[in-house]
């Protein structure tokens, strides 16, 4: 049996059909750039003493609503996994108001308060992501102690703390390392 030569013409026919084709496919496939998924929120907390020093993703928040944290009380080093939760859409509403309210942006880039020992101690690194992003620093950040002190933290970083303390417990199902939510009850946030 003989093969039939395509006319040049449908071949060009076809060729163009089929790259019109791929052309739809793939631009159906591609994210459009305002419902790109980024970064709204993210905190790296290093611990540190005597024994060692560890650097873990406290939390981290995506426009789309995933949160994403790593957990510390079931570690396995052989396999590090990120435990993820999808919040609510009005979660993130309330996460992206608290962000981007004049106080949070104004808030003092390094909070040094050292109310643990030398030897340990630990260090929120918190990313504020937005057209220029907010970085903060909080070390050995305790707010319940620094107002027993007298000398408390502005209250917007309080609240932006018990915020991140109540989502870090959502996405990873596991308890703070202190009763801090309670605390933050008791404060109202």
């Amino acid at each position: 049996m003989r093969n039939k030569a395509v006319p040049k013409r449908e071949w060009h026919l076809f060729a163009g059909m089929m790259s019109v084709a791929c052309l739809v496919f793939m631009a159906q496939a591609m994210p459009s750039p305002d419902k790109e998924k980024t970064v709204l929120l993210e905190v790296v907390r290093n611990s540190w003493s005597a024994e060692r020093s560890e650097t873990l993703v406290y939390l981290r928040v995506y426009s789309d609503g995933l949160a994403e944290a790593h957990l510390m009380r079931r570690v396995d080093f052989r396999d590090i996994h990120l435990a993820a939760k999808k919040l609510s859409n009005s979660e993130v509403e309330a996460l992206k108001h608290l962000l981007f309210e004049p106080a949070t942006m104004q808030l003092q880039a390094k909070y040094l308060d050292y109310w643990g020992g030398k030897d340990f101690g630990y260090k929120y690194s918190v990313t504020i992501y937005d057209k220029s992003m907010k970085d903060l620093e909080l070390v050995n950040f305790q707010p319940f102690l620094a107002r027993q002190n007298r000398k408390p933290y502005p209250k917007q970083l309080e609240k932006l703390g018990c915020e991140i303390w109540k989502l870090r417990t959502e996405v990873t199902g596991e308890p703070l390392e202190k009763d801090w939510l309670k605390g933050c009850a008791e404060l109202g946030y």
